[in-house]
């Protein structure tokens, strides 16, 4: 397992990392579209609740809870109330068989497993309606102090579990806000990738949570519904998916102007040299492109798609000779 408690991080369990990134707007201030508005007092609200559910199933500071849930409100707000519980959170992509989360659950040992008991809206929706329960697991600290435990995506190798510091998650939210070309803050964010995996997770949620960037998933993975998600607003709209994403949208002929449409960003494997010349054919604006690893965050950017196969490297980046 690459987590290792000898880099434990004092900021791990300290929750106030949490409001400092997150919520330090105005609590009228829309953060995410479910499509219907939820602003950051409700979002407040919803995560203090959710605490106190964690609480009462046994979740403690220095402890681990596993959120075992497909996009939703609810992941969200657990999620974060994880955090400000001082607690890890071991994310497990709800497509993971039972066997495959009972081994993660063995070796990690959470004190709470947060699951769904209600699922609504249908396979194609981005975000679903999920009502969840919170089942007492294991009566232990956290593996580490890392705030949070991801297994990768799977695109450079065999999937490994990951740990993430606090201080680590929040350098890299403002890594984001230096690379030229990212959503700005009053802008949105039409979000395709899991928020599991690092680019929906830290180039998604954490970045738009704390630039005041609204997530606007589209209510079903389509390009019709993504073409829907950006003309339902009247500001600059930046889609966030990887390589499938833009076949999606590129093989959908938009039925009216889209003059909110500003780029569209992707991550993890190269884009065909033919699928990026459709996608710009059709919509005139920038495909750019980002690489990064779930063990460090993003690596090189490209927003603009200037250097195409090629990238950049990002703000700050470090290279270890």
């Amino acid at each position: 397992m690459s987590v290792d408690p000898s880099t434990e991080d004092p900021k791990a369990t300290d929750p106030g990392w949490v409001d400092d990134l997150l919520f330090a707007g105005r609590p009228t201030d829309v953060c995410l579209r479910l499509p219907g508005p939820v602003d950051r007092g409700t979002l407040h609200r919803l995560v203090t609740e959710a605490q106190g559910r964690l609480a009462d199933a046994g979740l403690r500071p220095g402890g681990a809870a596993a959120l075992r849930m497909p996009p939703s409100l609810a992941y969200v707000v657990n999620l974060l109330a994880t955090w400000r519980s001082g607690a890890q959170a071991i994310l497990l992509d709800h497509r993971l068989t039972d066997h495959e989360v009972g081994r993660a659950l063995e070796r990690l040992t959470p004190q709470v497993v947060v699951a769904p008991v209600r699922t609504g809206g249908g396979g194609l929706r981005v975000f679903v309606d999920v009502t969840e329960g919170v089942t007492p697991y294991a009566d232990r600290p956290a593996v580490s102090g890392h705030a949070v435990i991801q297994l990768s995506s799977g695109s450079t190798g065999p999937s490994k579990v990951i740990g993430r510091t606090a201080a680590d998650l929040v350098a890299e939210v403002h890594r984001y806000t230096r690379i030229d070309g990212v959503a700005l803050p009053g802008e949105r964010i039409i979000l395709l990738p899991s928020m599991v995996h690092v680019l929906g997770l830290v180039g998604g949620l954490l970045y738009g949570l704390h630039a005041g960037v609204e997530l606007v998933p589209p209510e079903r993975l389509s390009g019709d519904a993504v073409l829907a998600a950006i003309a339902a607003g009247d500001t600059p709209a930046t889609v966030l998916g990887v390589p499938f994403h833009i076949g999606l949208v590129a093989s959908t002929r938009p039925d009216r102007p889209l003059p909110q449409f500003k780029r569209m960003t992707t991550g993890g494997e190269l884009v065909p040299a033919a699928v990026a010349r459709a996608f710009t054919d059709r919509f005139g604006v920038p495909l750019g492109n980002m690489y990064g690893m779930t063990e460090v965050g993003v690596i090189g950017t490209d927003l603009y798609g200037r250097y195409r196969p090629s990238i950049a490297p990002a703000p700050a980046s470090r290279c270890a000779r």
